[in-house]
C-alpha cells in the first residue's frame, strides 16, 4: 500500500469500521491493514479516540462530500442548496452513526473521544458552525433574507438530516413518510418560508 502513513491508516481504519464496527477494532488490525508500524496510529492521532474523532471530524468521504454541497453563494438556487445540505447530511449521519454509537457503548473510549474533541475543538457542532458560516455568507450576499437566522437554519438542517438517518437505521428506509425527495423538498421549503 502506498502513500503517506497516516493516510493509509485513515484508508484502513474507515474500511475496516465499516466492515466490523468500532467495538471488534483493535489498532492492531488498522496498522496490519495500512501497512503500518502500531506505533504510528499514536504517533499521528494519538490512539484509537484520536484515530476515530480524525475520522468523523475531517476523513469520512461523506463528510466532504456534504461539506462540498455548500457552493459559493449564488452558484446555485438557495432552495436547491439546502434539499442538497439536507440530503448529503442525511448520508453523511448514516455512515457515521455506527461508527458513534460504538464510541458511546464503550465507556472508556467515548470519555476518550469526548476528550479529544474537546482538546481539539472539534466535534458534531462543527457541522453546525459551518453551515451556519455558510448561510451567513448567503445572506450577506442577498441569497438568503436578512431575517433569516443561519444559526438556526444550521440547526435545523443538521437536526432534520440527523433524525432522517436515525429513523431509517433504527426502522429501516420506510419508517418515515413520504419520500426521501419528498421530506427534503417540505423541509427546504419551510426552512425558506419567508426568508427568501
Amino acid at each position: 500500500m502506498a502513500g503517506p502513513a497516516r493516510q493509509r491508516i485513515l484508508d484502513a481504519a474507515i474500511a475496516l469500521l465499516r466492515q466490523r464496527g468500532i467495538s471488534r477494532l483493535t489498532t492492531r488490525d488498522i496498522a496490519q491493514a495500512a501497512d503500518a508500524a502500531e506505533g504510528s496510529i499514536t504517533k499521528n492521532f494519538g490512539g484509537k479516540a484520536g484515530l476515530l474523532t480524525a475520522i468523523l471530524s475531517q476523513e469520512l468521504p461523506e463528510l466532504r462530500a456534504w461539506r462540498d454541497a455548500a457552493t459559493p453563494p449564488g452558484q446555485r438556487p438557495m432552495r436547491t442548496v439546502l434539499v442538497d445540505l439536507i440530503d448529503r447530511g442525511i448520508t453523511y449521519y448514516t455512515a457515521s452513526l455506527p461508527l458513534t454509537a460504538g464510541a458511546i457503548a464503550d465507556h472508556d473510549l467515548f470519555t476518550t473521544y469526548q476528550k479529544t474533541n474537546h482538546d481539539n475543538t472539534t466535534g458534531p457542532h462543527l457541522a453546525i458552525n459551518e453551515i451556519a458560516d455558510y448561510l451567513t455568507a448567503c445572506q450577506t450576499t442577498g441569497e438568503l433574507a436578512a431575517t433569516a437566522d443561519p444559526y438556526a437554519m444550521a440547526l435545523a438542517i443538521c437536526g432534520a438530516a440527523q433524525t432522517q438517518a436515525y429513523a431509517a437505521y433504527i426502522g429501516g428506509p420506510d419508517a418515515l413518510r413520504g419520500t426521501r425527495a419528498q421530506r427534503l423538498a417540505a423541509l427546504a421549503d419551510l426552512l425558506l418560508a419567508g426568508h427568501h
